[in-house]
């Protein structure tokens, strides 16, 4: 079956410090203050616009903005929520969210020269979170809790102290994936030293009178994979394990032997950029009863594997002129399989006729590689898609086809490397990201 023809989605960009110039005029600290949108897509000319932000005339607690310059329109919600209409660019009511929380290391987030995160998870409990970084390390850290706050309120920055952290070095070059176990009080890093680490995740108690960070030590290594591994998989409670690498191999651990079970072959060794688990066993006699993998190859397909026959079996189709398959997300609610390309591609296929391609877009012109995906929860199959042009978003997918369904404001179009969803106690659904700039940013829908 024809892949459809790949649609192409606008971007709305926006002055990320905007939420603070309309704090200030809130606030007095200005009678009135600018800043600026811009939306693009491909093959249109580009809308540059001025925005201006003052107090009402009579009621002085409420901030108004206009638009002084550009064919746009921007617009206050009843929530709070800024949104940006640009109707030459087919741009309609999309929300423009700043983070409610911004994370920054002492050491490690410095404007000037920021430490590139190249892995990163928060765990299940949303208690905490963990970086990874170029020279193969990893630091730990509390989340904070977060107070009332309005859609548009500038984001809370936190900085944690050196002695709420907890740093370990488990590998000898970068530290490529992390993830915790179901717990939240165990950690998984891999590396392109070819080793997996197994790291408690606990946190030390606060203390001002501590001027280091706790030392977390490897309780395990694995090593058997011979090229840099790029993705992992828990199996139950996390006694099994599974990771893909570059070698082109599928492995299944034991944690506690530290020894692979099996090793699964990709199609024609080609290397495995990215993996996420299609069905999980219901047997808890056999974890290999009904376990199924799919894996993202670097010639852009995406092979799904059987842990039981320990084969290879129906995939998509190859495309290099796609880019490898660098990142995938499952919806096993509305049986969607997401699949990002490293030249910007988002396609969606039918896991129930992996053949078949739902759809397929892209953003831009310059074909900003997708670095990571993750469907929020819910029935509404939206998706977030963080790429390295550094301008993340959420793309519907239902009831109208692909469209843009939030822009998520905060950075400054450094490259965004790893997304993360967690859902709230009350329901909400928070989204984590973080890259280049080596700051953590906290969305919550």
């Amino acid at each position: 079956m024809a892949s459809p023809d790949p649609i192409t989605l606008p971007v709305a960009t926006i002055d990320p410090t905007y939420p603070t110039v309309i704090q200030d005029v809130f606030s007095g600290v200005v009678p009135a203050e600018k800043f600026w949108i811009s939306c693009y897509k491909a093959s249109h000319p580009s809308v540059h616009a001025k925005i201006k932000a003052e107090l009402h005339e009579k009621e002085r607690d409420l901030v108004v903005t206009s638009v002084i310059e550009g064919d746009l329109t921007l617009d206050r919600a009843d929530d709070g929520k800024y949104i940006v209409s640009c109707e030459s660019l087919g741009i309609h009511k999309t929300p423009v969210l700043p983070p409610i929380q911004e994370y920054f290391d002492v050491e490690r987030s410095n404007p000037q020269r920021p430490q590139r995160i190249t892995a990163f998870d928060v765990s299940p409990d949303s208690s905490r979170f963990a970086t990874g970084f170029l020279d193969g390390s990893v630091f730990l850290y509390p989340t904070s809790s977060t107070s009332s706050f309005s859609k548009s309120d500038p984001a809370q920055k936190i900085t944690p102290t050196i002695s709420e952290r907890a740093i370990s070095r488990p590998h000898l070059s970068t530290t490529t994936h992390l993830q915790f176990f179901p717990s939240s009080r165990v950690l998984l890093s891999s590396g392109a030293d070819f080793s997996l680490t197994v790291l408690p995740a606990d946190l030390p108690e606060p203390s001002s009178n501590v001027t280091t960070s706790m030392r977390l030590t490897p309780v395990r290594t694995l090593r058997a994979h011979t090229r840099p591994i790029t993705s992992t998989a828990m199996i139950g409670p996390g006694r099994n394990i599974l990771s893909a690498s570059l070698d082109g191999s599928l492995k299944l651990w034991d944690i506690p032997s530290t020894t692979v079970i099996s090793s699964i072959l990709s199609r024609s060794t080609q290397p495995i950029l990215s993996a996420t688990l299609a069905s999980v066993s219901s047997d808890p006699q056999s974890l290999v009863e009904g376990t199924t993998v799919y894996c993202g190859l670097q010639d852009g397909s995406v092979q799904l594997f059987d842990l039981r026959a320990q084969s290879g079996l129906v995939q998509t189709s190859a495309a290099r002129s796609r880019g490898g398959a660098a990142a995938l997300a499952h919806n096993t609610f509305h049986h969607f399989l997401a699949v990002g390309s490293s030249k910007g591609l988002v396609s969606i296929y039918d896991t129930r006729a992996m053949g078949t391609n739902v759809t397929s877009f892209r953003r831009g012109q310059g074909g900003a590689g997708v670095e990571d995906l993750a469907f929020l929860g819910g029935d509404e199959a939206r998706l977030v898609v963080v790429t390295s042009d550094g301008l993340p978003y959420v793309a519907n997918m239902l009831p109208d086809g692909p469209g843009v369904a939030s822009e998520l404001v905060g950075g400054d179009c450094d490259p965004v490397r790893s997304v993360r969803v967690r859902e709230t106690a009350a329901g909400a659904q928070d989204i984590w990201s973080t890259g280049d700039d080596a700051v953590v940013r906290q969305w919550r829908l």
